[in-house]
């Protein structure tokens, strides 16, 4: 299951280089946002969430619950950049999902206490 996450997390790297920006238009995408803020509290809060339901009320063992709650919220936040993609002027930030990723640490760091 460890070659799972690290598997996920390699991909989610490789989703931040694969999209590359080959116009000239320059994005207002500043580190210290609200919208960052909120993609790291939300990445966080499912992988929690999701963990506690999982071991909790579905009786599945801590280490299944935590891996599976790392990938819902990994696809939660893929399926939003490309969504984001899609709406006019959007586009795929990659300083976004290094704030999912992060959530999705502090989520399993909470779970590992």
């Amino acid at each position: 299951m460890k070659k799972s996450v690290i598997i996920l997390i390699i991909f989610l790297f490789g989703l931040i280089n694969a999209q590359q920006d080959t116009s000239k238009v320059i994005h207002n995408d500043p580190w210290i946002a609200y919208d960052k803020f909120l993609h790291f509290s939300v990445s966080a809060s499912i992988v929690l969430s999701t963990q506690y339901t999982l071991e909790q009320k579905m009786d599945y063992k801590t280490e299944d619950a935590m891996y599976i709650s790392v990938f819902v919220s990994s696809i939660n936040g893929i399926f939003k950049e490309f969504w984001d993609n899609r709406q006019p002027n959007g586009f795929i930030s990659k300083r976004d999902i290094i704030a999912n990723i992060a959530g999705i640490a502090l989520g399993v760091f909470i779970i590992k206490i």
